[in-house]
């Protein structure tokens, strides 16, 4: 599932002869369609693991998002990039996916995803290890919002700026501060006392 880069946080470039493929498939070269999920799949997987937070749940959220690109491939003009259209497409799928999941709970033990790297130096032989502060932050992470999740994810894991996350949510700035800030709350909510001793 890898054949173009998977970038998660840069700019990811359109695949070759884009336009073309894209009228290719909409006069019925339907087989065409193929070589962008090819070339984006890895990306869109990536975006989707980072705001489902669960392995087996993007997998779903990256198929449901070419199957919308592919409904929607004759209105896309090329006004802007097709990674930054799929990006949109992967994150609204993801929190809606997210949403449906948390209304019905399902347990995935070893499927969840190991996303979070936390590089702390171990100097309190009293202190949580890291594997006990990873293991809670995961498990937390997965209890707040999905929307307010997506832009922690971005502005606060990945270090985009707030401009960036906006444009990649499609929300103004401001909304995006406002969601960073309620996550942040609610972590902090979720965590208090969990790796106190």
């Amino acid at each position: 599932m890898q054949s173009a880069p998977d970038l998660y946080n840069g700019r990811m470039d359109d695949m070759p002869k884009l336009a073309q493929t894209i009228d290719q498939v909409v006069a019925g070269r339907t087989e065409l369609y193929e070589a962008i999920v090819r070339y984006y799949e890895g990306f869109v997987f990536s975006v989707a693991v980072r705001v489902t937070f669960d392995r087996d749940l993007a997998y779903d959220v990256t198929q449901d998002t070419f199957l919308k690109l592919y409904g929607s491939l004759s209105k896309f003009r090329g006004q802007s990039r097709l990674s930054s259209y799929l990006y949109r497409i992967a994150t609204n799928a993801g929190i809606d996916a997210a949403r449906k999941r948390s209304q019905h709970p399902v347990s995935s033990g070893d499927a969840q995803a190991d996303l979070l790297t936390i590089e702390a130096p171990q100097t309190a032989s009293d202190g949580p290890d890291i594997e006990e502060v990873k293991s809670a932050l995961q498990v937390a992470l997965q209890k707040v919002d999905p929307v307010f999740r997506a832009a922690f994810a971005l502005v606060d894991l990945d270090g985009l700026s707030y401009e960036d996350a906006a444009f990649r949510l499609g929300v103004p700035v401001g909304t995006v501060k406002s969601r960073v800030f309620r996550a942040r709350g609610e972590l902090r909510e979720l965590l208090s006392g969990t790796l106190g001793r």
